[in-house]
């Protein structure tokens, strides 16, 4: 028995085959139901980012549990379970991803799903487990948000009780998306003032670095982002979002209010096929859905 995956190659991805990966301790054997190609992944797909070669692509998604490796008790065969936002960056880079039939991940990486999610609310709500505890810890604040993607632009719209936030974008495209869901946006050359809180979701490193020497007090970093693009700026607290502690619950909350005009940001295709052909073009700047057949929409 083989199965198919989607491997990085140098300027892009591509299908081959594996035999199933072995279930080593600590790891589970899972069947991925819908899994996410974000820009982090596109980045290390063109070589933008340091990658590892021929390594599986995909750094979120939901999964069905299959087999257990030694030692993993939190999970049953047959749960399904939310790639982790501590995994993103590892599962882009270095770790074998997502995009694949069938995986080996460590049980470390997942969380457990609510019975009643499916495909593409997963998806989302991988992409989104963090949100809720930025949301507390940036109450009553003012907020810059670096970057106008899917991610970013829905903790904006989840913002609404902040004294005031607004996003940085890179591109006309995303000055439209936030206006189009009444969120204030600049070009990244054109913001001013200061913020109590800037948020760092972009790999644009000079919208990052221009974004940074606006915070006053906390500089909080997206589990997308790797360390690289972490700009090295004098501030009061630098926090990475993939150490706190992700809430599915209120992730899915989250997912479920979020406009029609944020959704367009996601693509959905149900073959790997499908998504190398978007995911390596010239014009990607938003996440690709894989969806297994079978998996609900």
């Amino acid at each position: 028995m083989r199965s198919v995956i989607a491997v990085v190659v140098a300027g892009g991805l591509k299908l081959a085959e594996m035999v199933p990966p072995p279930v080593k301790a600590g790891y589970v054997l899972a069947k991925p139901m819908a899994t996410v190609l974000t820009p982090l992944d596109g980045a290390a797909a063109r070589g933008y980012i340091p990658y590892v070669y021929g390594k599986v692509a995909g750094s979120a998604g939901l999964v069905r549990v299959l087999e257990l490796g030694y030692g993993v008790s939190e999970f049953n065969v047959g749960e399904e379970a939310i790639v982790a936002p501590k995994c993103f960056v590892d599962l882009a880079t270095r770790a074998d991803g997502t995009l694949a039939e069938l995986l080996s991940i460590p049980s470390e990486c997942l969380l457990p799903a609510p019975r009643s999610i499916d495909g593409l609310l997963g998806a989302k709500v991988s992409l989104l487990t963090h949100i809720p505890s930025i949301l507390k810890r940036i109450s009553g604040s003012t907020l810059l948000i670096a970057g106008c993607g899917f991610e970013a632009l829905s903790l904006a719209y989840s913002a609404t009780e902040l004294l005031r936030v607004e996003a940085m974008c890179s591109s006309e495209i995303g000055l439209q998306k936030a206006s189009r869901l009444g969120i204030r946006s600049y070009l990244w050359e054109e913001a001013g003032g200061n913020y109590d809180v800037v948020y760092i979701a972009s790999l644009n490193p000079y919208l990052n670095i221009s974004a940074a020497r606006k915070c006053r007090e906390s500089l909080i970093i997206s589990p997308f982002i790797p360390r690289e693009y972490i700009p090295s700026v004098p501030v009061e607290r630098v926090i990475a979002s993939s150490k706190v502690e992700p809430d599915v619950a209120r992730a899915v909350e989250i997912a479920n209010s979020i406009p029609s005009d944020l959704e367009r940001a996601i693509k959905v295709v149900d073959t790997l096929q499908k998504l190398i052909e978007i995911g390596t073009s010239g014009t990607y700047i938003n996440y690709v859905v894989y969806l297994k057949q079978g998996s609900s929409i």
